[in-house]
């Protein structure tokens, strides 16, 4: 699959918008298993290489119908503008989880937020057989927030978390399916040549003539 027209300030089809992320990857990769997928959603709401209206958390509407079009918040429900803020910086946390993964140390800032949040909006729930469950405190925004983070939590303890990568090119977060967890891009045919490409262009560059 081709990013059409990528780049920052470029135009994106409503159907590309839609689509990617949700229903497809690139270059047509698995989507991650389980809990994780949710992540994986998240995470992906925008990536920067898209023009600012393709984030699905760019305003306090999208977020609300992109929260409950996961099942985040009852249909009905509407964030505010505050609540969409903490959204955004969660997920700038949890990609700093992402790199993390790849020994990219985490800023004090990311940690504090991923904490911070994790106080408010998770809660720890005991079923009838005696089985700890950790899931959202509530069913607003904090809830919503609470959810990604005990699919986080999930994720860690079936030992899917650590395949979780950003991509080296375009940092879209994709699911490293291969057995020496090497995947660095998301797509081979896209982000694996253009960077392939612009190393060959230095290596010229940089030849005596």
């Amino acid at each position: 699959m081709n990013f059409p027209s990528r780049g920052k300030g470029a135009s994106v089809d409503e159907a590309t918008m839609r689509s990617l992320g949700e229903e497809r990857e690139p270059g047509e990769r698995p989507p991650a298993p389980g809990s994780l997928r949710l992540v994986q959603q998240y995470l992906n709401t925008y990536n920067h290489e898209f023009p600012p209206q393709a984030d699905r958390l760019g305003t306090a509407g999208k977020a609300s119908r992109w929260l409950a079009s996961h099942g985040l918040i009852a249909p009905s429900a509407r964030i505010s503008e505050s609540d969409r803020k903490r959204l955004v910086r969660a997920r700038e946390a949890l990609l700093a989880v992402v790199r993390a993964n790849e020994r990219s140390p985490m800023s004090d800032e990311d940690l504090r937020a991923l904490n911070e949040t994790g106080r408010a909006c998770l809660s720890i729930r005991f079923g009838p057989d005696g089985t700890p469950r950790l899931g959202p405190a509530s069913r607003d925004a904090d809830g919503a927030m609470g959810s990604v983070l005990a699919a986080c939590y999930a994720s860690w303890l079936s030992g899917t978390m650590p395949r979780l990568k950003a991509c080296v090119q375009c940092s879209w977060i994709f699911y490293d399916g291969s057995k020496n967890r090497s995947g660095a891009w998301c797509s081979m045919r896209l982000c694996g040549n253009r960077m392939k490409n612009r190393a060959y262009r230095r290596r010229r560059t940089a030849e005596p003539d």
